[in-house]
């Protein structure tokens, strides 16, 4: 992959260098009240003059040095206001802007008729997915790239230290299972054991996109799909899944160490409930009412704010902010659909119709330190609609 950028940054206020002008206004302090002291003419001191000033009335030079220092500290108080500061672009003579990656991805499936309506089987896969490339504001040089093009003056004002890329993952999977099928009742079942190296974590900072991996992330869990038919205009369906995910290995997220924690929005059970009534009327049109239920457990939707941790330093901190916001869901769904034989479908829906509220997302809000904000899902609502089968 080759990426290249071309980002201009018309923030004026996010292009000053506030550590320069906070040394500048101590240096000019510090030489003005020096100045004062001694009669300078124009009220300067120069440097030689300062350094002599310093030599001799030390404790003085202390005091004039920490009320200096004291009164200009709010100028870096500023910093958090420069939400929108210049760009390092790439390619540039330290970063190529390019990745390369490559890899054999296999699986290998063994599966026995256990008699001709059952078949149980087992594999073993192996995944790969290449790297991802940063290209929101928060797409910023590592910590040795920062070095290289600050010693070498191309670096802009106010660059930090960050991720261009986050590098491959590679996942394992180990599967048994079993499909049976005897016309009017099948059954699908399926235990994994998948775990992914190098996990491709990607979280919203507010104002960009914070790119890491995670050294491992595994997950075990099953899956059952059932389906009956008790009467022929009727079909019954039923998805059940369970998971049991964990972060084995997480240094390096944007919150900080989270080794051992759940990962945010992995519901440990699904389940769906599908029901569907498809009669066939005398003209041979047909009348189709159909209905499901959807319930995801309890589960905490974000794992903390990456803003806590940059002001705190605390892990702790960040994942306490949101711990708060969890989510579990119980959506209803229902349609009649009147399907004519010429190919026209007429359907009349509602969706959540047990108008069932709760936070899809949360996330540090943009440009503003300490909020946060969120998307909620749709609530109940009504439809109709029409469709044409050529």
């Amino acid at each position: 992959k080759r990426v290249s950028t071309n980002i201009v940054s018309t923030d004026t206020f996010s292009s000053l260098n506030l550590p320069a002008i906070r040394t500048a206004a101590v240096n000019a302090g510090i030489a003005q009240q020096v100045g004062g002291i001694l009669g300078v003419p124009g009220g300067f001191a120069n440097a030689a003059q300062i350094g002599a000033f310093a030599a001799a009335q030390p404790a003085i030079f202390g005091a004039i040095q920490t009320g200096v220092n004291n009164a200009t500290a709010p100028i870096l108080a500023l910093a958090p206001l420069q939400f929108l500061p210049p760009f390092q672009n790439i390619p540039n003579a330290v970063e190529s802007g390019r990745t390369r990656d490559s890899d054999w991805s296999y699986t290998a499936r063994l599966a026995y008729d256990v008699t001709d309506q059952i078949n149980v089987y087992a594999s073993y896969t192996t995944g790969f997915k290449a790297s991802s490339i940063n290209l929101s504001r928060d797409s910023r040089p590592t910590q040795a790239d920062l070095i290289a093009l600050r010693n070498q003056g191309l670096a802009v004002v106010n660059l930090r230290s960050g991720t261009r890329f986050a590098e491959p993952e590679e996942t394992t999977v180990y599967e048994i299972g079993l499909k049976a099928d005897w016309g009017l009742v099948s059954v699908n079942f399926a235990a994994f054991d998948q775990s992914i190296k190098g996990f491709q974590s990607n979280v919203f900072t507010g104002t960009g996109f914070g790119l890491a991996n995670a050294g491992e992330q595994s997950v075990q869990g099953f899956e059952f799909e059932g389906m009956v038919k008790p009467v022929e205009p009727l079909t019954l369906t039923v998805a059940l899944t369970y998971l049991d995910a964990k972060y084995d290995d997480f240094s390096t997220s944007s919150i900080g160490d989270i080794t051992g924690t759940t990962p945010a929005g992995v519901a440990p059970i699904s389940v769906t409930f599908g029901a569907q009534y498809d009669q066939e009327i005398g003209n041979g049109d047909r009348i189709i009412l159909r209905g499901d239920f959807h319930y995801e457990s309890d589960v905490q939707i974000n794992e903390g704010s990456p803003a806590v941790f940059g002001a705190t330093g605390s892990t702790a901190a960040a994942v306490a902010t949101y711990r708060e916001f969890r989510r579990d869901v119980n959506d209803l769904n229902a349609s009649l659909t009147y399907a004519m034989e010429m190919g026209l479908e007429l359907s009349v829906w509602g969706r959540n119709l047990l108008d069932d509220r709760y936070i899809t997302t949360v996330f540090d809000s943009v440009a503003q330190s300490g909020s946060i904000s969120g998307y909620t899902n749709q609530p109940r609502t009504y439809g109709v609609s029409a469709r044409y089968r050529f």
